[in-house]
């Protein structure tokens, strides 16, 4: 038996609006440690040169997809309340109305 579900316009800013508020901030923590994660000259050794080379460049390329998947959620915020506003004017255009 199929449910019976019904989407509003709030409903998707609230989305939006949660995404922003409750889950950016659980990115912050993953950005911490990814800059803590430094290894310190000599940590690889006197021939491990090339490996601190690639492994401050994974840390940086990480550090920026962190930042970039936290700053994602902000453009899906935005995102949403165009959807909403969108959703908004099609209910109001389908509205039946009575003379």
């Amino acid at each position: 038996m199929a449910q019976d579900i019904h989407v509003t316009s709030n409903a998707i800013r609230q989305l939006g609006k949660d995404l922003v508020e409750d889950v950016a901030p659980a990115f912050d923590p993953v950005a911490r440690q990814v800059a803590e994660a430094v290894i310190e000259l000599p940590g690889f050794g006197l021939i491990g040169f090339p490996l601190q080379h690639a492994y401050e460049q994974a840390q940086a390329y990480l550090a920026d997809y962190v930042k970039a998947g936290r700053d994602q959620l902000g453009t899906f915020r935005g995102k949403l309340d165009g959807i909403a506003t969108t959703w908004e004017q099609a209910e109001s255009t389908n509205q039946v109305m009575y003379r």
